[in-house]
């Protein structure tokens, strides 16, 4: 009978410490501005990435390449036991509203995957 509740103890143990793992590794808001500047050819001009600017052709930055994050959710809730993010950001030009971008990603496991792409008379690149 001990090593029945041995095998046991062992199986919750193993469950538990699992578990904590995932919870740990679970993807944040850091993970996603990580992926985003390593995906995208964009410079975060805070740590959130609510403000950025878009890398012209040249290498370089200009005034009218400033985007602001205007709407969007986070969504820490999703995936199987709740172990994944999801979330979107809607990008517009502080010159011209009009111009926009938006980027819906979801993450597991501490990276993320691209589920919708939109751009509005916006040419963001992606880095190789």
């Amino acid at each position: 009978m001990s090593k029945k509740w041995l095998a046991a103890l062992s199986a919750i143990a193993l469950i538990l410490v699992g578990s904590v793992v995932i919870f740990i590794n679970k993807p944040d808001e850091a993970d996603f501005v990580r992926w985003l500047t390593d995906t995208y050819e964009v410079d975060c001009m805070d740590d959130q990435c609510y403000t950025l600017k878009l890398s012209s052709e040249g290498g370089e930055a200009s005034a009218s390449s400033t985007y602001w994050n205007a709407d969007g959710y986070y969504d820490s809730s999703t995936g199987f036991l709740n172990m994944g993010m999801q979330t979107k950001r809607l990008y517009r030009n502080r010159d011209n509203p009009d111009q926009f971008f938006s980027i819906e990603a979801e993450g597991f496991w501490g990276s993320f995957k691209e589920i919708k792409f939109v751009r509005n008379g916006v040419q963001v690149s992606r880095r190789d």
